[in-house]
């Protein structure tokens, strides 16, 4: 795969790439980072890539294995989190207010749940998500019945909590 190419791929999945690094990261700065990284490992994987899957199925295993190993070095060097009242707002680049409460649930998920969800969220079906995390379909399914549940008393927590201020 030659260099214009490649831009051109990364530019058609753009959305899918910043989906993921999303996911991982609610720093802007981080989010950078974390792109970064996954454009490095898809530039050194170009040559391996052999066709038989789809290529956005070969972009989201190496988008998401390149954004769990940057959060889980980042978690491993990082302070003490910040209590999520005493956190700074996503600024203004970041994503709307209103998801803030879906990306605090979300970011509380193992991080195979959440490159579950972010496949999920991105319309792939259970036989892509299951090829692309390396799961049985069957257990894709069951994987999201349960995340789905636990967002759901997540949020309505989140709410409950909020209420009370």
């Amino acid at each position: 795969m030659q260099p214009a190419e490649f831009r051109r791929l990364i530019e058609q999945h753009a959305r899918l790439l910043h989906g993921v690094a999303l996911a991982y990261c609610r720093n802007p700065s981080d989010r950078d980072d974390v792109l970064q990284e996954i454009a490095i490992q898809l530039w050194r994987a170009r040559e391996r890539y052999d066709g038989r899957t789809k290529v956005t199925t070969w972009m989201y295993r190496i988008a998401i294995n390149a954004a769990i190993s940057c959060y889980r070095r980042e978690r491993r060097h990082a302070a003490e989190p910040l209590a999520d009242d005493l956190a700074p707002p996503l600024d203004r680049d970041g994503p709307p207010l209103a998801l803030q409460p879906v990306l605090r649930c979300l970011a509380a998920l193992p991080a195979l749940d959440r490159a579950l969800v972010v496949l999920w969220l991105d319309d792939n079906d259970h036989a892509t998500i299951a090829e692309v995390l390396g799961l049985s379909a069957s257990n894709v399914g069951t994987r999201l019945a349960r995340i789905k549940q636990r967002l759901r008393d997540d949020l309505a927590h989140q709410e409950n909590d909020h209420g009370a201020r």
